[in-house]
């Protein structure tokens, strides 16, 4: 299998992971494929993702852990095709048009948020004492990027946030999930590669979006680990260690998704959750 080609259905095996029966994911066009998905869960997953992590470099194929839309039920011309353990987007194909994520290049990820936090402001007008408290500590200035994090998680803590955390911040029984293949340049490229459609409602791009995965990667070792149909999770190699630090991040955080971990919405307390935590959530409507 050529580097960063999507395997053939059935079962595939990268260097020591053998994964079980897979297949291939239809996008926006259901002549071209987007990714490779094992259709059953995988147990042990988080670490089965870690390992096919290390490979990438070598395959060009970045792991994710597939996720749905949780308590859906799926209207009858949803249905077609998919089973009892079918998940969106994953088994009916709801992605929107690829985006090409080399142009992304072009896009600063601080710009990118200082935009969204002025749309995000209510006006003069409208800045109450709620929207004060929102945004606490800081004023209506932007308080720029985070500077970048160098502790890194201990071997104990990576294994325990992937065997332990994100399991239960999917609200899974076990840590079981499905895994997907997707050929693209870096983990944070993945959405744009395949469609993504979390935020189809908004009409947006993925760029803006791809931009700033990018510079989390970069800053804090943010690696895009579970995609679902309108949410994603990070694993996270160097969270904030201070409470200055998950400040900055959560300003961050809150202007660029609807609800971020424990459905938070404001600074004070998505900074509270980000202090040394190792897996970033986020959900848009």
């Amino acid at each position: 299998m050529a580097k960063g080609q999507l395997p053939d259905e059935g079962p595939v095996r990268l260097g020591p992971v053998t994964l079980p029966a897979g297949k291939l994911i239809n996008g926006n066009d259901k002549n071209d494929h987007v990714a490779w998905a094992t259709t059953e869960p995988v147990p042990e997953s988080g670490r089965v993702w870690a390992v096919l992590s290390e490979l990438y470099p070598q395959t060009g194929l970045v792991p994710i852990l597939l996720d749905g839309l949780r308590g859906d039920t799926l209207a009858p011309m949803f249905r077609v095709g998919i089973g009892p353990g079918g998940l969106r987007p994953w088994d009916n194909g709801e992605f929107g048009l690829p985006e090409d994520p080399r142009r992304a290049d072009q896009l600063d990820a601080g710009t990118v948020l200082h935009d969204l936090w002025r749309s995000w402001l209510p006006t003069p007008d409208e800045d109450d004492p709620e929207w004060v408290e929102t945004r606490a500590p800081f004023t209506r200035e932007w308080p720029r990027l985070a500077a970048p994090e160098r502790t890194p998680l201990s071997p104990a803590e990576r294994q325990h946030a992937l065997d332990m955390v994100l399991p239960r911040i999917r609200h899974a029984a076990t840590s079981a999930a499905r895994i997907g293949l997707v050929a693209a340049g870096r983990p944070a490229d993945v959405l744009p590669v395949i469609g993504w459609g979390g935020l189809l409602n908004r009409g947006e791009s993925l760029l803006p979006l791809t931009a700033v995965l990018r510079s989390w990667e970069d800053r804090f070792g943010a690696r895009l680990t579970d995609v679902g149909y309108a949410d994603l999770r990070l694993l996270v190699e160097r969270p904030p260690r201070t409470l200055q630090t998950a400040r900055q991040i959560a300003a961050e955080h809150a202007v660029l998704a609807d609800e971020c971990l424990d459905a938070n919405r404001d600074i004070p307390h998505i900074a509270a959750s980000l202090l040394n935590a190792p897996i970033w959530t986020f959900w848009w409507d």
